[in-house]
């Protein structure tokens, strides 16, 4: 038997070749994929940071420019700053205000003087807590028939909220015309009112990203106004116990009317 031939080595063709190439560059390929994406991943999740809200602004309460407060604080109802007979708000009373109620007529605060009052800041356009705001200050009509006590609505943005738009609004919500004022006026009067006399937030929303029904930032406080004029205490209403207390309050200081002097009297 002869003996076999050697074999002789097998030479790699072109395609071996081309394949060893492209496996390499897929290799290299792989490598910068991985050392540019710790880079560039974050970037694709960044967003843009929110605008400054009431948090970093404040706002002035005196004619003096000396007191501001955070308008967070404000409409938390963190005003504390107390007078020297232990109240934050002046114990003579709230400054003389003229305004124009929903009616035309015009409202002073001689108008409101000899009744307790409650009065509440909102504006009609607002979709924000102004509906609750409200809500609860129909609840305390519907439940005060019978006691001689006036409720007050002031607007905070009265360059939209006229007489007429106003009116629209008391009615759209029930509400007793002769017991329950909607008052309108001049805007630097307006919040010179809420800012030094209520200590309430108030202040119009600027910028780019305002949403429509949220233009005005103000407080949804509740405040109880003695027959003398002085404010005597403040009343969440967001929070139902709170709002139940004012009305309780309000029944405490006021006489009790006869049945023929309850009827509403809309106009």
């Amino acid at each position: 038997m002869s003996d076999a031939a050697p074999s002789r080595p097998r030479r790699m063709g072109p395609i071996f070749w081309v394949g060893c190439l492209l496996w390499v560059i897929a290799a290299v390929g792989a490598l910068v994929v991985y050392q540019i994406r710790p880079q560039t991943a974050p970037l694709a999740r960044t967003t843009p940071s929110a605008p400054a809200g009431p948090d970093a602004q404040t706002i002035t309460l005196n004619p003096e420019g000396k007191t501001e407060i955070s308008i967070s604080d404000l409409l938390a109802g963190k005003y504390e700053k107390a007078n020297e007979s232990g109240s934050i708000w002046d114990p003579a009373g709230l400054n003389d205000f003229s305004f124009t109620n929903c009616d035309g007529r015009t409202i002073t605060k001689q108008d409101l003087l000899g009744k307790p009052w409650a009065v509440a800041t909102v504006f009609t356009h607002c979709i924000g807590p102004c509906p609750t705001v409200t809500r609860q200050m129909k609840q305390l009509q519907d439940e005060l028939k019978g006691y001689d006590c006036h409720l007050v609505t002031l607007t905070v943005d009265p360059k939209r909220d006229t007489p007429e738009v106003l009116k629209k609004y008391a009615l759209l919500n029930g509400a007793d015309l002769e017991k329950w004022y909607f008052l309108t006026g001049n805007v630097d009067e307006i919040y010179g009112l809420i800012h030094n006399g209520f200590k309430l937030a108030v202040q119009e929303a600027v910028g780019p990203d305002v949403q429509p029904g949220y233009e005005v930032i103000h407080s949804v406080l509740v405040l109880l106004v003695d027959e003398h004029g002085v404010v005597q205490e403040k009343y969440n209403a967001a929070k139902p116990s709170e709002m139940v207390a004012l009305r309780r309050e309000l029944q405490r200081r006021s006489s009790f009317l006869p049945a023929d002097a309850r009827k509403p009297q809309n106009r």
